[in-house]
């Protein structure tokens, strides 16, 4: 009778050491996977830290620097606890902008003073605000359209008459929206002729994270352009003068709420871009201010991967065998359908838009159109200098090329591999 009554407090006594002792051996078992959500969520704090965000966020990077400069803007809380990010854009025309080893000089427009503009990093679901000034010297009007979901009215865009589409010299504007959905997104200034506008700087990089942290590993930035350096056939660049637009639009405080009943009506009296004052030069006047008919199309002369030609040729980027790397790359370059990013020596998961979780295909070359982009996630398994670079030749001739300098010892090096 004892016996029997003995069993079950005997087996339950056993199955909790064993309970106890498997939680203790293997603890990553209690560890959540990848897509799901941790048990405790990390601080602000603590991810953009991870995300490697500058602590100078006013600095002005060079090429270099900018693989790895990531802008995470002036964090705060609103009432409801959620978070705001901040930033501001300085809009700056005829900045003398070197692009290559070769002495080009070019007579750049930009954001923040670099070609291309900062990389702004936030989270999905933060409120962001960014503020772009329209320097007093400058002679255009320009805006700020961002890729991704937001309300009309922040598109940057000149149909419908919003605030914001046309932000005169001297004034500015705040553009404000939550950050949805996470993935990899262009900026640029939105004003026409906007080719002429991009081509001369004004763009750059969006990344939206997702809440749960991507797995860790070393991030770089590339934005991939040209430069059409003698401006040919650009198009009516020259806009009516600050005192013509109406500034109804500019300096928006209380009138760019993000949230509300109104926030996608129209606003009346706001003007668009008074584009139906400005008068077109007509094809034969083109042509004659040309020097007569058969003008070819607008060119590139220099092609770029951050902006400046071969830069990390002449300062190959240093990595490591076995570990991971994972490069956001857009493709910002006009006049030319498009481009493309090759890299020698492995191979990358490629994400396309930075929407997913899963890799779209796993491949050494990505054909990207104007605006395209995409997340290229990657592993050297063995040391040396390999290249990476377009796959159009003429783009690799005139610039568009790089080296990573790989270092270490082979991983995962079959006893029979050829040397």
């Amino acid at each position: 009778m004892f016996r029997q009554n003995a069993y079950p407090y005997f087996f339950a006594s056993v199955l909790s050491i064993i309970l106890i002792f498997s939680s203790t051996i293997f603890p990553f078992s209690n560890l959540p996977t990848y897509g799901q959500a941790p048990a405790t969520r990390i601080s602000t704090e603590q991810y953009d830290k991870m995300k490697n965000c500058t602590t100078d966020p006013s600095k002005k990077p060079t090429s270099i620097e900018y693989l790895t400069y990531f802008n995470c803007g002036h964090v705060s809380k609103d009432e409801s606890g959620k978070t705001v990010r901040q930033f501001t854009l300085i809009v700056q025309e005829n900045q003398k902008i070197p692009i290559s080893y070769e002495g080009h000089i070019f007579d750049g427009w930009t954001f923040n003073g670099t070609i291309p503009g900062p990389t702004i990093r936030v989270t999905e679901g933060d409120l962001v605000r960014i503020r772009v000034i329209n320097s007093n010297d400058n002679s255009h009007p320009h805006s700020l359209h961002t890729h991704s979901i937001l309300y009309a009215k922040n598109d940057g865009v000149s149909m419908g008459g919003y605030p914001g589409v046309t932000i005169s010299p001297g004034r500015s504007f705040t553009y404000e929206f939550i950050a949805q959905p996470y993935g990899l997104y262009p900026y640029h200034c939105h004003e026409d002729p906007i080719a002429d506008h991009i081509n001369r700087g004004l763009y750059g990089m969006m990344i939206i994270d997702p809440k749960e942290p991507r797995p860790q590993m070393t991030e770089m930035a590339m934005l991939l352009n040209g430069y059409d350096l003698d401006f040919d056939l650009e198009g009516p660049t020259t806009l009516p003068p600050a005192a013509q637009f109406d500034i109804s639009q500019q300096d928006d405080a209380g009138t760019n709420m993000t949230e509300g009943a109104d926030s996608n009506e129209t606003i009346r009296g706001t003007n668009m871009t008074n584009m139906t004052n400005i008068s077109l030069p007509s094809a034969t006047e083109e042509e004659a201010s040309e020097g007569g008919a058969g003008e070819e199309e607008r060119v590139n002369d220099i092609y770029t991967v951050n902006g400046k030609a071969f830069e990390y040729m002449m300062n190959p980027i240093v990595l490591q065998t076995g570990k991971p790397y994972r490069i956001y790359v857009i493709n910002m370059l006009e006049f030319d359908v498009v481009n493309s990013i090759h890299v020698h020596g492995a191979m990358f998961d490629y994400y396309a838009a930075g929407t997913n979780e899963t890799s779209d295909y796993n491949t050494d070359i990505v054909t990207l159109s104007q605006g395209d982009r995409g997340i290229m996630e990657f592993t050297y398994a063995y040391p040396g200098t390999y290249m990476f670079h377009a796959h159009q030749t003429l783009f690799t001739d005139l610039g568009w090329m790089g080296l990573f300098d790989v270092r270490g010892d082979p991983v995962n090096t079959p006893r029979n591999d050829a040397t």
